[in-house]
């Protein structure tokens, strides 16, 4: 069987895009590899722990993903390394097995200073592009996201205006843990100008590796084990998207797209009634707000997927079709974490009617995708994957 990385030499056949995976996490081979990257006097005070400041804190308190970092066990490359620092084999397991068509690269990278977040997403953009959307990116299908620092909107600006014109940066990626800052904020103006203006969703990630007073603080504390952390992740969600709408991005920036990813999304719609009744009920309060809050979150807002709930399928179809927001979900897997959501288990809990959304058409349409791709090998039309 030709690999893939060698598949390049021969003439590629195209198959029509049918899944599109918003939600990848590509990971270096090493510290050294991205320190490469960086302005030399930044190298010895960015890494080794890649935070500037302090020691990454580990949220996972059993010994198994102390030893997985996390990561599925069966994703580590067969030459060794961790799971997802090797395009060729990720590329076999995620888009040859499991069917994913075009997937979203999003690096998770944080630091406590903003001077310093900037260098170290910047030699993320760096690395990610030659690494990953170079010679390896030959068929097309992986699409990056420019990562940038929320603490220094100016600096973020700039880094977007950088990478703009690349042919396969697809977004622009900020973390939400933002120091109190919520983000319908006018701090982020000059992020959301640049990204909107040269056509680019903002998506926000949590990151999770910086310590642990820029993670959600609970009005009662900090968590106390990860699982806390993990399952509190939509409340931060919910409070940056009331943000957005109340305080008045969207209408300062009509052509600013938000993504929220890896939060899952069946909180959105009870949020959205809230919103819309307090609006309703206390107009005069925000004259900037001028039509209903869920116009806006299903003009401007798109959710990825994953984590899924596993509840009855029955029950759960039901739910989305009363939610509706069919036109603002976007397939994710989070490939290769632990939460692997697979295409062939999520598709099954998407009501008929909305799957072909889901799955592909409303990440074509915000990203701007081909309607198809360059096949791998052992790939043919209508071969592997889901059918949607």
């Amino acid at each position: 069987m030709t690999s893939i990385e060698h598949a390049k030499d021969v003439v590629a056949a195209d198959i029509a895009v049918t899944i599109v995976d918003t939600d990848v996490h590509p990971m270096p081979v090493s510290a050294e590899v991205l320190k490469s990257y960086a302005p030399a006097q930044w190298k010895d005070k960015l890494w080794p722990t890649g935070n500037a400041v302090a020691p990454i804190p580990h949220f996972y308190d059993t010994p198994d993903s102390y030893k997985t970092n996390s990561m599925r066990v069966d994703a580590t490359p067969p030459n060794g390394g961790i799971a997802g620092s090797d395009p060729d084999f990720a590329a076999r397991q995620l888009l040859v097995d499991a069917g994913v068509s075009i997937a979203m690269l999003e690096p998770m990278c944080d630091a406590q200073l903003p001077q310093a977040e900037h260098v170290l997403k910047a030699a993320h953009n760096d690395w990610l592009a030659d690494v990953w959307l170079g010679d390896n990116n030959w068929h097309g299908r992986w699409r990056g996201a420019i990562s940038v620092t929320a603490q220094d909107p100016v600096a973020a600006a700039r880094e977007i205006e950088r990478w703009a014109g690349h042919a396969y940066m697809a977004e622009v990626l900020m973390t939400p843990q933002t120091r109190g800052i919520p983000f319908g904020s006018p701090h982020f103006d000059p992020l959301y100008d640049a990204a909107a203006r040269l056509g680019l969703p903002v998506a926000t990630h949590l990151m999770g590796q910086t310590p642990f007073e820029l993670i959600p603080i609970y009005p009662v504390g900090n968590p106390a084990h990860w699982h806390d952390f993990f399952a509190s992740w939509p409340l931060l969600y919910v409070s940056h998207l009331m943000s957005l709408v109340f305080d008045g991005a969207f209408d300062r920036h009509p052509d600013l797209r938000v993504v929220f990813v890896e939060g899952g999304f069946t909180w959105a719609l009870p949020v959205m009634w809230r919103m819309d009744r307090i609006w309703q009920q206390r107009k005069g309060d925000l004259p900037h707000v001028k039509r209903k809050p869920s116009d806006y979150v299903r003009e401007h807002v798109r959710f990825t997927t994953q984590p899924l709930e596993d509840v009855n399928v029955g029950v759960y179809r039901e739910y989305l079709e009363m939610m509706d927001l069919g036109d603002n979900l976007m397939f994710s897997t989070d490939y290769p974490h632990w939460s692997y959501d697979s295409p062939e288990w999520a598709i099954r809990r998407f009501p008929a009617e909305q799957r072909e959304r889901i799955m592909r058409g409303n990440a074509t349409a915000l990203y701007g995708l081909p309607e198809s791709v360059k096949a791998l090998p052992s790939e043919s039309p209508g071969s592997g994957g889901v059918t949607v």
